[in-house]
């Protein structure tokens, strides 16, 4: 078959194939240079062409020459040169054999090392990024769980995950919601995009709007002057998980329900409509329906997130789970206090047979206080219990209602308050967390801290 690609087709890809390309006869005289190796070596072509490549040197044009070097040598070389401009590049030249094996031709080809440098600043940041959603695919998709609850949950995960409709997802403080949210992002079609996060818990409603839904500002002319975007912007195709939901101020609930019904929302400030196709996850602790029943939530906003409920059991009803998710916790701390420590049989045992009021949080932080003060490769059980009972005043009344005579019935019920809210708080550490945990406000917790408290530790 005839060759169609003519002398001048061959020199047309030559001149843009984009690298530099730099050719000289047998003897060093300049044959070709094309436009990237004038550009780059800031050649004058008229004045380069059929000059020998020692002159060029001579002329400043390079300290050091990749052709002189195939000359001499008679095999492939590479040089690292310094051109006119300053600049650094990497030269290599390729020797062209006649059939007497007589030099016909150096080929030189050059990439700047600034360029290289910055390609290779990107590979590497684009690598980080790689193993930064690797480990995250890690943390959510090695769910290696064998409870029946679990296993339940995880399917109907993985289920909803190829859904493209708003999710929610309740349980205890601690059951792992957050984990289940990337879950589904990282198992469902838009794995790629963004998974970004809000925690609904804020003092400032204004704020909270902002957060979510971005601002806009007008001049006195009504000309629009900044934008400032927000979370929703900002997930675009991605996931937006809204972590403790059912704090969500009634003004935003109900553009966080005009967003889902249409697509489209205000930033605060703002009139223009503006569209995203981000995925609502919402979490919760809280009872939502009962909360949507007393009016306390939006009734139409619960509706359209809980389609399809995903229902994170606590850890006291997954106790087969137990020993992984401590395994994999004694993992995150080898790696972290670079050791090697395992939980004994006795230890694991310890782990299976408490209750977990504070869940997955609450084995995490107890994992890693067992691990700091372990001095040898083997955490113990009595480690372990230790651990869990250290902040026990009496452990006979760890977990009951404890009243010391026979009392007022409305006294009783103030020592239950006191007991049960200081407990809370000891596990928990925030009001935050403890209001979610017992079901009511933060301003409830605070009030009855309080109470009964100088208030000093509260957060």
């Amino acid at each position: 078959m005839k060759n169609v690609l003519d002398e001048n087709i061959y020199k047309t890809i030559v001149e843009n194939l984009g690298v530099e390309i730099f050719v000289s006869d047998g003897k060093g005289n300049v044959l070709f240079v094309n436009p990237s190796s004038i550009q780059i070596n800031e050649l004058d072509v008229d004045n380069v062409l059929g000059r020998n490549v020692r002159e060029l040197m001579d002329d400043g044009y390079f300290e050091e020459s990749s052709t002189l070097n195939v000359l001499k040598e008679k095999k492939t070389m590479s040089v690292l040169q310094h051109v006119k401009n300053g600049r650094q590049i990497v030269a290599t030249g390729v020797p062209i054999f006649d059939d007497k094996n007589n030099i016909q031709m150096v080929i030189t080809t050059s990439q700047d090392i600034e360029a290289v440098n910055d390609l290779v600043k990107t590979l590497k940041e684009q690598e980080k990024e790689i193993d930064l959603l690797k480990r995250q695919l890690q943390k959510t998709s090695d769910l290696d769980v064998s409870d029946p609850a679990s296993i339940k949950v995880k399917s109907a995960m993985e289920m909803v995950a190829s859904l493209d409709m708003p999710i929610l997802i309740s349980g205890e403080f601690g059951t792992g919601k957050h984990m289940a949210a990337r879950y589904i992002h990282y198992f469902g079609k838009r794995r790629e995009e963004h998974f970004i996060t809000v925690n609904c818990i804020s003092a400032d409603p204004d704020f909270l709007e902002q957060e979510i839904f971005g601002r806009e500002k007008y001049s006195e002319e009504g000309k629009l002057e900044v934008i400032i975007q927000g979370k929703l912007d900002l997930a675009k195709d991605g996931t937006l998980a809204l972590n403790n939901i059912s704090y969500m101020p009634p003004s935003i609930q109900s553009k966080l329900f005009e967003y889902i019904d249409t697509g489209e929302f205000t930033r605060a400030g703002g009139y223009r409509k503006v569209r995203s196709n981000a995925r609502i996850i919402a979490m919760t602790g809280m009872d939502l329906k009962s909360l949507s029943e007393t009016g306390m939530f939006m009734k139409a906003l619960y509706y359209k997130l809980n389609t399809v409920p995903i229902v994170i059991p606590p850890l006291r009803d997954r106790v087969i789970d137990i020993p992984y998710h401590a395994n994999q916790y004694i993992g995150k701390y080898n790696e972290k206090y670079k050791s090697n420590k395992v939980l004994n049989k006795d230890a694991l045992g310890k782990l299976t047979s408490y209750s977990w009021p504070g869940n997955l949080i609450e084995l995490d932080q107890t994992i890693e206080s067992a691990y700091v003060i372990t001095d040898g490769p083997v955490i113990k059980g009595e480690t372990i219990y230790n651990v869990i009972h250290s902040g026990d005043e009496q452990d006979q009344t760890k977990g009951s209602v404890y009243c010391e005579d026979i009392i007022p019935l409305k006294d009783a019920k103030h020592q239950l308050e006191e007991q049960l809210v200081k407990r809370a708080y000891e596990v928990y550490k925030t009001t935050a967390r403890t209001a979610e945990a017992l079901g009511v406000n933060q301003s409830t917790v605070s009030r009855i801290l309080n109470k009964y408290t100088d208030g000093s530790k509260q957060k």
